[in-house]
């Protein structure tokens, strides 16, 4: 049986972390977003080991609902242009609570596929200025 070839993953994500004050259903209804992944303070890392160590912070975040296959150039420019259609609610989150653009990309060897490139904008330079929001990449 043949292995089955893997393509290639950009996971591009906008998280808002440490925030203790909001609830994450408030950071939906503000943002007009359903979170892609949430984490709450103090839960387990794990809920099937009663032994887990907990989650020391809150986290929320949405992706480009691309999917993971789509070029980092269209999931980022999918993510700005939902800060840019409420920018009031992600000024105000941002400039409360530590927010960035967490990147992580997987690159299979011998699928055909070129190396996912990462490449920020002006437009991207400008939102993540005024915004105060950090840039983080992880490739593996």
């Amino acid at each position: 049986m043949k292995a089955k070839i893997k393509s290639n993953v950009v996971d591009l994500r906008l998280l808002i972390v440490d925030f203790d004050d909001i609830s994450h259903d408030e950071i939906s209804e503000m943002t007009g977003q359903v979170p892609t992944y949430i984490r709450v303070k103090g839960q387990p890392r794990n809920p099937k080991r009663p032994d887990s160590p907990v989650w020391p912070n809150n986290l929320w975040s949405i992706d480009s609902g691309l999917g993971m296959h789509a070029s980092f150039e269209d999931q980022m420019c999918t993510l700005l242009n939902i800060i840019e259609d409420n920018r009031a609610a992600f000024e105000n989150l941002c400039s409360k609570y530590y927010s960035e653009f967490a990147c992580a990309i997987k690159v299979y060897k011998g699928n055909g596929e070129s190396t996912p490139w990462v490449h920020l904008d002006n437009r991207y330079n400008k939102i993540a200025w005024e915004l105060k929001i950090e840039f983080d990449l992880y490739a593996f």
